[in-house]
């Protein structure tokens, strides 16, 4: 446990957060494996052609989620493509090349969390956020 801070108790209460963060670290894998099952097994369920809005609203509330946790864990990458597919929520679902986006991060975060990438994924996980995002604005 941080030692204490006479002078800042909001210091000590951040240093204990921090503690509780690094000591969850080990097992945020396990939980972020099951959120990217949860997630395939979603878009499997969803007919590009004709989505079905509560199928793909739940996907997104997945991304969401991933967005909002990985980070915190140290996984920086997640965090940006889960961000990039959050950005298609409000795009035209009926358009077949936003669907093909979304399937496309789907893809990416799994092959992604399949090969455990912690942090940003360097110059190659800075491509992939690119060709993502090019991919959602065609």
């Amino acid at each position: 446990m941080a030692q204490g801070n006479a002078t800042d108790p909001r210091a000590d209460r951040l240093a204990m957060a921090a503690e509780a963060i690094d000591a969850m670290k080990g097992d945020y894998i396990v939980q972020l494996q099951k959120n990217m099952a949860t997630l395939k097994a979603t878009w499997a369920r969803v007919d590009a052609k004709c989505p079905n809005a509560a199928d793909l609203d739940y996907l997104f509330d997945l991304a969401h989620n991933l967005k909002g946790q990985a980070g915190t864990f140290g996984y920086d990458l997640v965090t940006s493509v889960a961000a990039s597919l959050c950005e298609l929520r409000g795009e035209d679902r009926s358009n077949p090349n936003k669907m093909k986006a979304v399937g496309q991060h789907v893809s990416v975060l799994e092959r992604i969390v399949a090969k455990n990438i912690v942090g940003h994924g360097g110059d190659t996980g800075a491509k992939i956020v690119q060709a993502l995002q090019d991919l959602s604005t065609t």
